[in-house]
C-alpha cells in the first residue's frame, strides 16, 4: 500500500431535493450615481512616448515574422519576446540599425588605468606618468 491507495468504504451520497424557491427583488431603485471627473490630467509627452513604444514593438514583431520567413524558423514558446528579438536581428541584417559593438578585449588593468590617468592629469606631471607607462608596457617580442 502506498500514499495513493486508500482503504475507504464507498457510501452513496444523498442530495436533498430542491424545492421551488421564490426569489424576491428587494428594491428596483436605480444604482446611485458617482461623480467622476470628465478629464484626467494626462501628460501628453508620456502618452506620446507610450504610443511610439507600442508602435516600435509592433514594427519589431512584423520584422521578426519577416526574419522567420527568410530563415525558415518556426514560432517559439515566448512568441512576443522572440518576435521582438528577431525583429532587431532583421534590422541589423538589413542595415536598418547599427550592430551592437562587441565586447572589448581584456587588457592589463594597470596599464589602462595609467593611460587614462595621463589624459586627465596636469601637463606638468605628464612626463613622469608617461615614463611609468613605458616601463609597464610589455616589450615587443623578437623572433629569431
Amino acid at each position: 500500500m502506498n500514499e495513493f491507495d486508500f482503504q475507504t468504504s464507498v457510501e452513496p451520497i444523498t442530495i436533498p431535493a430542491v424545492t421551488d424557491t421564490v426569489v424576491e427583488v428587494i428594491s428596483a431603485d436605480p444604482l446611485p450615481t458617482v461623480d467622476v471627473p470628465l478629464s484626467v490630467d494626462v501628460d501628453p509627452v508620456r502618452s506620446a512616448a507610450g504610443r511610439l513604444g507600442g508602435k516600435r514593438v509592433h514594427t519589431l514583431a512584423l520584422l521578426g515574422r519577416e526574419y522567420e520567413k527568410e530563415h525558415g524558423l518556426t514560432a517559439g514558446r515566448q512568441r512576443q519576446k522572440q518576435l521582438i528579438q528577431l525583429g532587431k536581428r532583421y534590422e541589423v541584417e538589413h542595415g536598418l540599425r547599427p550592430a551592437k559593438p562587441g565586447r572589448r578585449k581584456q587588457g592589463d588593468a594597470w596599464q589602462e588605468f595609467i593611460t587614462a590617468l595621463v589624459r586627465v592629469i596636469k601637463p606638468v606631471h605628464r612626463p613622469a606618468v608617461e615614463q611609468l607607462v613605458a616601463v609597464l608596457r610589455p616589450a615587443p617580442e623578437q623572433t629569431a
